[in-house]
């Protein structure tokens, strides 16, 4: 099994293009597109009917230096629907800036839901995505990771804008962030004791955006 979601990870990864050309929607919507183990969950909208089209939202706001972006598809009856399952992530970019050597981190949130996409799919391939315990693009030892601060982070986050904030914090009518991740995260199996346990359940990731910044 690990074999085969490696090879499938290798596949997707290779195939995919990094050129960010899911990012061209309309200037005043938002809009994001997360593939997971090749399925595609996508939201998008018009900026100032995002939080009453329903429960999906593409948002970003700034705290301690770190812009946090949430990508929310809840509703899959919202106008905003595009397509995909019930999933909530969170990207952290730390210290945001335009190109392609932005690093920060992503949690994986609402995991435990019956009808979560995340949850069905970490059971399906015995991990679990609750804690964000993985290494990006390589597998490796469980315990070398945490001595080398690798686990949960991320690297090569790419920015084409980093947006304005709006006029007033109850409008939604700044510029959007937008901008793109791809990578493989390689996670543990659950159940692991050993010290020579790895990370070694691949699970590739592509997410693209332009959200709406709320400061």
């Amino acid at each position: 099994m690990k074999k085969l979601l490696l090879l499938s990870a290798l596949l997707i990864f290779a195939c995919s293009s990094d050129d960010g050309s899911g990012n061209n929607v309309s200037n005043g919507q938002y809009f994001f597109e997360i593939e997971i183990g090749g399925e595609v969950h996508r939201v998008q909208g018009n900026n100032d009917e995002m939080f009453v089209n329903g429960q999906n939202s593409c948002s970003a706001s700034l705290y301690q230096g770190s812009q946090g972006i949430i990508f929310r598809l809840s509703d899959t009856s919202s106008t905003d629907y595009g397509s995909g399952q019930p999933l909530q992530i969170i990207l952290y970019i730390n210290n945001p800036q335009l190109g392609s050597n932005n690093n920060g981190r992503i949690e994986f949130i609402e995991t435990s839901a019956a009808d979560s996409f995340l949850n069905n799919y970490a059971e399906q391939n015995n991990f679990s995505f609750l804690g964000s315990s993985f290494v990006e693009n390589t597998s490796m030892n469980a315990i070398d990771a945490i001595s080398e601060g690798v686990v949960g982070k991320i690297s090569n986050i790419t920015l084409s804008s980093i947006g304005t904030p709006p006029s007033n914090p109850i409008l939604f009518d700044g510029d959007n962030i937008s901008g793109s991740y791809e990578g493989v995260l390689y996670f543990i199996a659950n159940g692991w004791t050993s010290s020579e346990t790895n990370h070694d359940i691949p699970v590739p990731i592509k997410i693209s955006f332009s959200a709406v910044r709320l400061d």
